[in-house]
């Protein structure tokens, strides 16, 4: 599994560029791939379509967990 950073990046892609794709705002990218916030079903599919991968393969960054280790 690939974080949206890592699928983000392989796709050449700007922050703002997938934000744009998927109908959000920048900052929401940011906060996905800082594991701030997760991404809604909705967003998480039309994220799965614009890297062109199954839902299931996105996987999350998780602050908190990389914290407490």
């Amino acid at each position: 599994m690939k974080t949206i950073r890592n699928l983000r990046e392989a796709a050449g892609m700007t922050q703002l560029e997938l934000a744009v794709r998927v109908g959000v705002t920048p900052s929401a990218v940011y906060n996905w791939e800082r594991g701030r916030n997760e991404p809604k079903a909705t967003q998480l599919r039309a994220l799965a379509r614009a890297f062109g991968v199954p839902m299931d393969e996105i996987d999350f960054e998780d602050v908190a967990a990389k914290s407490a280790a």
